[in-house]
């Protein structure tokens, strides 16, 4: 049921995550709902009410989130696994802080994050450097992290106001006033931009753990190379995409009020979705197992290879998921031969497929080059109609993520 709120509200800083528009209707609905179930649907009163608690704790994580890392300027945004984060915040702020690098540096984590920025035009035409900075903070050089994202992050702002184009290092704190979203918070991307701003004349060899972008450009702060700020390029640039699409999404116009009965409609779904997940176990097959090539997500990584051996780039295009790929098939089709053209495959031999998620499935296999045979993985993601993540309980595709020659599949 997302949906923008019908209220037009100035954009952050919010005192708190209940505060942001969405989160303050629905918890408004979700009390309309609890008093109408006191008359009709009582049978929908303890679903109701449990994703009041589900809100409730979400918004409280975000809060505590800020409290405990919003004063060294990390900011809570949306590509966040929430699970992770709510098992840093019982932290000291130390602990919590190297806690929160470490998700990052899980390096399928951190790939998984960069995926929805090629939804912006201007990123995307950016993210042969973004691939670049993933590969030298995997591999800890951090100094050309740090360069590389900050240069992509003023070039993606400064061209999302064509008619005014300013970078990112010439906005004011104010103007990354986020709207209902998490980095609106009076904690997030508005407070953290003060050091982003913070002008250093005088040339220092300290270390720097903050991401003085000022300073690092000039070249007046000179001991930065180091995880800390790294991370927090990071962290900057998936916040200031969030900013971003918070401007996209003020300007659509409000849907209409849902109706009692779509709202119960939604109250079933989720408690369907919910008992599905909690149903749903993991699992793997060996690809000799014959219960293999009737799985359809094995069937259609098997589709993906052969067109690679083919070399039918269109009909692997077909096969990654729409989030990935460019506006047309064709320049999809493009794409992925650019990626794979120089790796001619001649075969391939699939292993194992391993259901980690209800929606994700990790398929091994052997790929064979003419250099010899090299181990690949292939992680595939189960989504709706909508590009959602497809719960076990309804209808769902699976589409190619984490694509590619050598490493990757």
């Amino acid at each position: 049921m997302a949906r923008r709120p019908k209220t037009q509200t100035p954009a952050g800083p919010y005192p708190s995550a209940r505060d942001l528009p969405s989160v303050a209707e629905l918890l408004e609905q979700i009390r309309g709902m609890k008093a109408l179930t006191r008359v009709i649907g009582r049978d929908q009163r303890a679903k109701v009410i449990e994703i009041e608690r589900q809100v409730h704790e979400l918004a409280e994580n975000v809060d505590r989130f800020y409290s405990l890392l919003g004063p060294r300027h990390w900011i809570f945004h949306d590509q966040l696994n929430a699970e992770k984060v709510s098992a840093l915040i019982g932290l000291d702020p130390d602990g919590a802080e190297q806690a929160f690098i470490e998700i990052y540096q899980d390096h399928d984590a951190l790939r998984f994050m960069i995926m929805p920025l090629r939804r912006f035009p201007a990123m995307h035409s950016r993210m042969d450097l973004i691939e670049k900075a993933r590969i030298d903070y995997q591999d800890g050089r951090f100094y050309s992290t740090v360069l590389v994202l900050l240069t992509v992050m003023d070039g993606f702002v400064n061209e999302l106001e064509v008619e005014r184009r300013r970078g990112l290092h010439a906005r004011a704190a104010d103007e990354l006033q986020a709207w209902d979203s998490v980095v609106g918070h009076h904690l997030g991307l508005a407070h953290a931009h003060t050091t982003f701003m913070k002008t250093v004349s005088k040339t220092s060899s300290d270390p720097v753990f903050e991401l003085h972008r000022n300073g690092i450009i000039h070249g007046t702060l000179l001991n930065y190379d180091n995880v800390v700020v790294a991370t927090k390029a990071w962290n900057r640039l998936f916040a200031v995409a969030d900013w971003a699409a918070s401007i996209e999404k003020q300007k659509v116009e409000p849907k209409a009020d849902p109706t009692w009965g779509e709202i119960f409609g939604q109250v079933a779904a989720n408690a369907r979705a919910k008992t599905a997940l909690e149903a749903w176990q993991p699992s793997a097959i060996d690809a000799d197992d014959p219960a293999f090539e009737h799985e359809d997500v094995c069937r259609r990584a098997v589709a993906y290879l052969e067109a690679w051996v083919a070399k039918n780039y269109g009909a692997m295009a077909s096969l990654i998921s729409p989030q990935l790929g460019e506006e047309t098939p064709r320049k999809t089709a493009g794409m992925v031969r650019e990626a794979c053209e120089m790796h001619s495959l001649i075969g391939f031999s699939p292993k194992r497929a391993a259901f980690e998620a209800p929606a994700v499935c990790e398929i091994d296999v052997d790929l064979t080059f003419d250099s010899g045979v090299e181990p690949g993985r292939m992680r595939w993601i189960r989504e709706t109609s909508d590009r959602s993540i497809a719960t076990p309980d309804v209808d769902g595709e699976w589409y190619l993520y984490l694509w590619g020659p050598v490493g990757n599949a």
